[in-house]
């Protein structure tokens, strides 16, 4: 059996009454516009910028190994850190694949 406490109404809400509304906030405006420009302009990520973590976040959308997930307080650390990871990740798959030349199809 399911009770209902009628005791005493929590939060915003009562009962017999209209739902008081709730102003909607978005957070961190400048840190989310510049992931979201950062994602634009670097393709093959996905860039995001957490609220309550206050971190960037890359995440590679190309096909890989192992899933590459980088994090960073600024947008300047991100960057550093996918270009090591790309470079990285390059190098890896030039000595895997050293019987494939390049420019030859």
């Amino acid at each position: 059996m399911i009770r209902r406490c009628l005791a005493r109404a929590r939060g915003r809400h009562r009962d017999g009454q209209a739902a008081a509304p709730v102003p909607h906030y978005t957070w961190d405006h400048e840190a989310r516009a510049e992931a979201a420009m950062l994602e634009i302009t670097w393709p093959g990520w996905s860039v995001l910028y957490g609220t309550g973590s206050r971190l960037f976040h890359a995440i590679a959308t190309w096909p890989t190994p192992e899933p590459v997930i980088i994090c960073d307080r600024t947008i300047e650390g991100l960057k550093i850190q996918m270009r090591e990871a790309e470079r990285a990740l390059l190098q890896r798959w030039a000595l895997t694949s050293s019987s494939v030349t390049i420019g030859h199809f």
